[in-house]
């Protein structure tokens, strides 16, 4: 017996020192504004002290040996559908295809940042995974669905007393608002990009709620909390992704009571949330879901692609060719926000917005044909975590989860932009995917003993 509750306790140790660093910069990232950040300057490259703690983070968990000896990548080597070695080889083609994107040299160092950036939010979120047992992996994702349950309603507090969370673009926007309150933000994530996360942390925290038999009021409050933030975002491509999710529920999972229950439980909650949120916000945002500044932005991009030669579709222009987006978003975009997005007229096609507000835009435009390679085969992964669902998967709505989220990437620029936020998007889809190797394993133990 002591024997057994020291191995534990030991277990128990050794899980809490390897996260340690990652939920104490996780704190960091949630609380820290971005106004009183310390911020350096290197090379001309003006960076933020958040930015450094995640590459540092990152470069920890990649040089730090597995928690345990039965890690996942030792148990299985393509559980995670060989995602490194293709991001891997995308960011050094991004990387090698600036020789010929025509920025200068200030551009040139501040993209190549950002590609240091992209490739340390990958690694930090593998990582975390991919050096832990695959037991280890729902305790650590529903831990990190509370944690953002929380951010949330403080996120949520602040947005419904006009609280800014020490954000320069939600003071100056606090009285022009077409939402009545200020959208739900903070220093972890945007009104415009929180859905990234949120949508797979709701859709897990329902996963839990339905499968559970304990502590069933918290984790009602956990997918209550996520749900009030989802709608406090005011974000339109938040609705859509939401719909989507519940569409998946309904069409995309084999038992049909879980799923009729959890899409019961969204209707049931977003219905709340939209009634306490809108007591005070404006639906005009809502009117219209049209956005003529991304709808001019995807024109020019398909005019440019239809109009260069099929070499150049194939190469792509190079990254930050027509989107050297980093200076802009730390300098311009900062200073004077509510005037309008920077935008930039690309003669003779029209005119941009100073980053591409699409992840698809920038694989096919800069990038050209092994950035679409790339932007297909993580939807293969991600559309077979859906189709997993219609065999008998442990965790279906999670896997619808992820899923939709995908979507995201059609609304706004991910992957490349919001180190943070994306690091947390790659833990839920490895989570995902290692609850799912976990399951197909099991089966096969199984068939093995029978």
């Amino acid at each position: 017996m002591k024997a057994t509750y020291r191995k534990t306790y030991i277990n128990s140790l050794s899980v809490f020192l390897f996260e340690l660093p990652f939920w104490l910069s996780l704190l960091i990232w949630s609380f820290l504004p971005d106004t009183i950040a310390p911020k350096l300057e290197i090379e001309s490259i003006p960076i933020n002290l958040k930015d450094v703690i995640l590459i540092a983070v990152a470069c920890f968990y990649l040089l730090r040996p597995a928690i345990s000896n039965r890690c996942i990548t030792t148990s299985h080597s393509s559980w995670h559908r060989h995602l490194p070695i293709l991001t891997v080889i995308l960011l050094f083609y991004a990387a090698v295809s600036m020789l010929g994107s025509g920025m200068d040299a200030d551009n040139t160092r501040a993209m190549t940042y950002t590609l240091i950036l992209t490739a340390s939010a990958f690694l930090l979120g593998y990582n975390l995974l991919a050096k832990r047992s695959a037991e280890s992996v729902h305790p650590f994702l529903w831990r990190l669905t509370v944690f953002l349950a929380g951010v949330g309603l403080v996120y949520s507090a602040a947005s419904f007393f006009s609280l800014s969370m020490g954000d320069v673009r939600a003071d100056l926007n606090a009285g022009a608002s077409d939402f009545g309150i200020l959208r739900v933000r903070g220093p972890l994530f945007g009104s415009s990009t929180g859905y990234f996360i949120l949508v797979p942390a709701l859709a897990f925290s329902i996963q839990e709620l339905i499968q559970s038999h304990t502590r069933r009021l918290f984790k009602f409050s956990v997918v209550a909390a996520l749900t009030l933030t989802i709608i406090g975002l005011g974000s339109r491509a938040a609705l859509i992704i939401l719909f989507l999710l519940f569409l998946c529920l309904l069409f995309f999972i084999k038992n049909k009571t879980q799923a009729i229950l959890a899409a019961l439980i969204m209707v049931i909650l977003v219905s709340i949330a939209a009634v306490v949120i809108y007591a005070k916000a404006s639906t005009d945002r809502f009117i219209s879901f049209e956005d003529s500044s991304r709808s001019d932005t995807y024109l020019t991009s398909f005019q440019i692609i239809s109009h260069r030669s099929a070499e150049l579709n194939l190469t792509g222009s190079g990254y930050g060719s027509y989107w050297s987006w980093y200076l802009v978003d730390k300098d311009e975009f900062l200073v004077n926000p509510f005037n309008g997005a920077p935008t930039f007229l690309i003669q003779p096609f029209g005119y941009i917005l100073y980053h591409p507000h699409s992840t698809f835009l920038l694989c096919i435009v800069e990038l050209g044909t092994i950035g679409l390679l790339y932007f297909l085969y993580l939807w293969i992964v991600l559309a077979r975590l859906a189709l997993f669902n219609r065999q008998s998967a442990t965790f279906p709505i999670l896997n619808a989860g992820v899923f939709v989220s995908g979507f995201s990437m059609f609304f706004d620029f991910f992957i490349f932009k919001g180190a943070q936020i994306n690091t947390l998007w790659w833990i839920y889809v490895f989570g995902a995917l290692a609850l799912n190797f976990s399951l197909v394993r099991v089966k096969a133990d199984n068939k093995n003993l029978s």
